[in-house]
């Protein structure tokens, strides 16, 4: 996955705790990274994690990267925080676009495929 800006909203149609998504952002770094790798990524996936809030049906999940200031998760239009790094942004990202996405079909998609 290259380094430049990336910008992924979701929308749901479902109630999902916040934890829910914790354990599938954690389980699903790990699926697409070296175990070195996301032992080191470890701490800001953590940071990350604890953005999350409560999803109730209608509710957006935006995720933007930008090179230099990191990856930042907003919440129904609203800034929950910003976390640094490009390896970290990668590894989020690849949630959807990497080696093993969660949904092949939507990454094709995602890709314009």
């Amino acid at each position: 996955m290259g380094v430049g800006p990336k910008h992924l909203e979701i929308e749901y149609f479902h109630a999902i705790p916040s934890q829910d998504f914790a354990k599938a952002t954690s389980a699903s770094i790990s699926r697409n990274t070296r175990l070195t790798a996301f032992q080191r990524l470890k701490p800001t996936v953590e940071e990350f994690n604890d953005l999350y809030r409560d999803i109730a049906p209608g509710d957006r999940y935006a995720l933007t990267y930008r090179p230099g200031s990191g990856t930042t998760l907003s919440w129904n239009g609203r800034t929950l925080g910003t976390v640094a790094g490009a390896e970290f942004g990668a590894a989020l990202f690849g949630i959807w676009l990497g080696p093993s996405p969660l949904d092949p079909d939507l990454k094709r998609l995602l890709l314009g495929g």
